[in-house]
Formats: C-alpha cells, sequence, structure tokens
C-alpha cells in the first residue's frame, strides 16, 4: 500500500525524465534522496519500478500500469494549480453582478468596459434587477458585488456611493411650466412616476412628504427609459436624476422645473458583504472606487 502521495510524485517526474538525474533537478532534491524515495516506492509496491542503463531509466512492465495512472493525477493536479494562478491573476474567473437596467446603462457600463480591457478572460453574469433584490442576491452571496441606489437602512453590506445623483422635476422643452413655483403646484399637473414599489419610488416619496407633497400619477411604469420617452413626448412631468438626461437637456428635447424646494441628493453605491469576497470581485472594488477602499 502506498502511504505517501509524493512518493508518486517523484516516481512519475522520473518516469518523464527517464532520468534520475534531471528528476531531482527538476524537483529540487538530490539524487541520493531520489534514489531512496524509488526504493520505499518499489518496497511498498511490491515490485520493480525502472530498469537502470547508461542512458537513463525505463519502466518496467508492471510499472507501466503505475505510471498511467500517475499521468491522469498529476495531470489534473498542474490544472487545477494552473487555475488557481488564474484565479489570483484573473486570467480566469467569474464577477457576479447585481445592478438594475438603469444603473447599467448610466453608470456600470462604463466601468466594465474600462476593468473588461484590464482582465480581457474574466467573465461576468450580470442579473438586472431592483436594489432590494439586487440586496437579496448579495445576501444570499447569488452575487459577489451589488450596485444599488442609495442612501439604503442596511447594516449587513458596506456601502460606497460612485456617483452622486441630483433629482429634479423635468418636462419635455416646449411645455409651458411658467405656473410651477413650488412642488405642491405639481399636483395640478399631469406627473408620471416609477412603480410605486421600487425602492427610487419610495425614496422620492419619503423626500415629497418633507414639503407636504404627495403625488398621484397618472402613469406608474417601471422603466426610466420609458418615462424620459413618454416626458419627451409631452405625457406628464417626471422625477429625474439629473445625470441621467444629460444628452436630454443638451437637445433641448427636456428642460428642468426650477423651484425654491431642493430634493435630497441620492446616490449610486457598490455593496458588498466583508466577510467574503471574490478576488475578481476586489479587484473591480478597487478599480471602481480606489484601492485605499
Amino acid at each position: 500500500m502506498i502511504k505517501d502521495l509524493n512518493l508518486l510524485n517523484i516516481f512519475y517526474q522520473v518516469a518523464v525524465s527517464t532520468s534520475i538525474s534531471q528528476a531531482a533537478e527538476k524537483l529540487h532534491v538530490s539524487q541520493p534522496a531520489i534514489s531512496q524515495h524509488i526504493k520505499t516506492l518499489e518496497q511498498q509496491t511490491g515490485f520493480e519500478l525502472f530498469i537502470r542503463s547508461k542512458k537513463g531509466v525505463r519502466l518496467t512492465n508492471e510499472a507501466q500500469e503505475l505510471f498511467t495512472y500517475c499521468k491522469t493525477i498529476f495531470k489534473q493536479v498542474d490544472s487545477i494549480n494552473q487555475t488557481l494562478q488564474d484565479l489570483t491573476t484573473l486570467d480566469s474567473g467569474v464577477l457576479n453582478i447585481g445592478a438594475s437596467d438603469t444603473i447599467c446603462k448610466y453608470y456600470l457600463i462604463d466601468k466594465l468596459k474600462g476593468f473588461e480591457q484590464l482582465y480581457p478572460k474574466i467573465k461576468y453574469r450580470i442579473t438586472n434587477c431592483t436594489t432590494s433584490e439586487s440586496l437579496k442576491l448579495l445576501k444570499n452571496r447569488d452575487v459577489d458585488i451589488a450596485f444599488v441606489h442609495a442612501p439604503v437602512q442596511n447594516n449587513d453590506f458596506t456601502f460606497h456611493d460612485c456617483l452622486v445623483l441630483e433629482d429634479y422635476f423635468v418636462c419635455a422643452h416646449d411645455f409651458d411650466s411658467s405656473k410651477i413655483k413650488k412642488l405642491s403646484d405639481l399636483t395640478k399637473y399631469r406627473t408620471l412616476l416609477l412603480e410605486e414599489t421600487s425602492y427610487s419610488r419610495k425614496l422620492l416619496d419619503r423626500n415629497l412628504a418633507q414639503y407636504g407633497v404627495e403625488l398621484h400619477p397618472k402613469f406608474e411604469l417601471a422603466s426610466l427609459d420609458l418615462l424620459i420617452e413618454f416626458c419627451k413626448k409631452n405625457m406628464g412631468i417626471i422625477c429625474v436624476s439629473k445625470q441621467y438626461i444629460k444628452q436630454e437637456l443638451k437637445n433641448k428635447e427636456l428642460k428642468i422645473i426650477k423651484m425654491p424646494e431642493k430634493l435630497d441628493p441620492r446616490s449610486i453605491s457598490l455593496a458588498f458583504d466583508n466577510d467574503y469576497v471574490s478576488n475578481a470581485a476586489q479587484k473591480f472594488i478597487e478599480y471602481t472606487l480606489g484601492p485605499s477602499k
């Protein structure tokens, strides 16, 4: 019975190189030590392993079958070592991210593009879902990191703000908004908002409540992009982050309705669990936030 797998590795290296001296050099072991290990393995197997000659060594007939098994075993070991090296150097691996469609479109895609150029062999699985759903996935470790709209009241994870968002009420550029002087005036107009269950909508409702304002939207939609399109068609007033409509403002398709009341700023925040962060996720966190985070 073979009691030491290291003996098999020594046997395998000698068989591959057909030379005790070459195997000793590769394994950084002296030739006498290699010979002693081979002798020990022969005692354990009960048969001679090598036929020695001036040209080197070759396997005995009995050792051929043992070599076949060792070849399979140590090729797998080499494969495991290569995989571990690839994971460490990010030459392979998978990064799982949870984020909403909006965050993906307006923020995450640019970050991923830059990171992918640095580590082209990494694969990505991006689950598009709401802030609440992203945090559930993170808790269950179905994703490595999540990008969410903040502020978020959650002590389970570490949050780092990536982009500050400034929310405004906006309308189509040709819409007459001159009579809207304050937030409460919005109740007299058609408004379009995200679905009541969305986290961004809940933050907005909470924000408006501070000013004693409650909006009853004509349309509720799940997609911010659709809200923007509806607004461009002069279907109503929407609330949206200025950072999400840069092009529409530049093209004069939309305009900000100026009011004295200011909505509390939000942010796109990166969330992760400090108890476990995969190597790929750690590198992406450092790329996104900087190495000090």
